[in-house]
């Protein structure tokens, strides 16, 4: 990111700062203006108004309030890591965006977009400030926009703390990590147990540490896509054994008893570019769910249908939805099934069309069922 140079020492941002005179005018016409006013109303989260040298003019409530403040006059001419604790905000020659560790800062970067840019600019932060002997850290979300105030332009900094959201995300990681450590170490003894003793109970073991590794991994990957952290790998798959790699997941599947899964493979494979693993899951997903929703002793169908400019595959049951659960199928938590339940509908579209662009539907009828499809480019 180049810089414009303020003439004064800095490592990263421009150390140059505002007069206190044109600071007080600034501010008061800030204060004043009816844009400004409304913006500071109307914005949630902690909003600073900033003129051109990065300086707070003006605060929203919310930001006053968390600095134990009664007013914001005390926090004019500060800059938002000065005004918020950020050890590195003195470590600079220029204060707050001038030293070595500013370089990292996604709010100082941010902000330096919006003014080369005239346009918003988003960012993340991690600002790392005292909370009596320790050092603690906070994570924001940062959202700079330009505005225009007496003449001259000034940006409007809100900072959404998210610090709850990536701690729990990371353990959240951590957790599914050590999971999966501890079941592929299960996994691999009772491979052991099964082999020296081939019993009922020695090949239950293994399905069922087998399904809960499965879990993890559909958790795993879930988790990694709401926070749009999962990439697709894109590369050929025969339909057919995309099909198989599903029927096999149900073979011994608690919801398949006394119910019968029918994949119709085609006579003359077809190649898809995909990623496997992500559409192997909407599918369990969908064969899930038909075989949930299915009474005793009826059928579930799975077949791949050619389309002119894309592909499809379809899994219809003979159950129907009734219009109060249809409306709201695709939302997260929603099920008719209970509390804590309602991923599987929810997972479909977030891998099916957020992950491999494609387009994930259902219609059900009283007479011809239920059929969830997704469409592929």
């Amino acid at each position: 990111m180049e810089l414009a140079s303020s003439g004064l020492e800095t490592h990263f941002a421009p150390a140059k700062r505002t007069d206190r005179e044109t600071l007080a005018r600034l501010a008061a016409q800030a204060l004043a203006d009816p844009v400004v006013k409304t913006v500071l109303e109307a914005v949630g989260g902690f909003l600073v108004v900033l003129d051109e040298h990065r300086q707070i003019l003006a605060a929203n409530r919310e930001f006053i309030s968390e600095l134990g403040l009664r007013s914001s006059d005390r926090l004019t001419g500060q800059r938002p890591g000065e005004a918020l604790g950020c050890i590195h905000a003195h470590t600079g020659p220029g204060g707050c965006g001038t030293s070595l560790h500013c370089r990292h800062c996604g709010a100082v970067r941010a902000i330096l977009t919006a003014q080369t840019t005239s346009e918003s600019a988003t960012g993340e932060c991690t600002l790392a400030h005292r909370d009596g002997e320790r050092v603690v850290c906070a994570q924001y979300r940062v959202k700079i926009t330009p505005l225009p105030l007496s003449g001259r332009t000034v940006l409007a900094c809100v900072l959404h703390d998210i610090t709850a959201a990536r701690r729990r995300e990371l353990l959240e990681r951590v957790f599914m990590h050590d999971m999966r450590n501890l079941l592929a170490g299960l996994q691999a003894w009772s491979g052991q147990l099964r082999e020296e003793t081939p019993s009922e109970a020695a090949q239950n073991v293994v399905r069922l540490v087998e399904q809960l590794l499965g879990e993890v991994d559909s958790q795993s990957v879930l988790l990694r896509a709401e926070i749009g952290d999962l990439r697709a790998h894109m590369r050929p798959v025969h339909a057919n054994r995309l099909m198989e790699s599903v029927e096999v997941m149900f073979r011994n599947h608690p919801c398949s008893e006394s119910k019968e899964l029918v994949v119709q493979c085609l006579a003359e494979d077809r190649t898809l570019i995909t990623d496997e693993s992500l559409l192997v899951r909407v599918l369990g997903n969908m064969v899930k769910n038909a075989l949930e929703a299915s009474p005793p002793g009826s059928q579930v169908r799975l077949w791949f249908e050619d389309r002119v400019g894309g592909s499809a595959f379809h899994v219809h049951n003979p159950g129907i939805i009734p219009p109060s659960v249809a409306a709201h199928i695709f939302q997260p938590r929603f099920s008719s099934k209970g509390r804590n339940r309602g991923f599987g509908t929810y997972a479909m579209r977030l891998l099916g069309e957020h992950c491999l662009g494609g387009r994930v539907s259902f219609v059900t009828d009283a007479v011809t069922g239920t059929q969830f499809s997704i469409e592929l480019p």
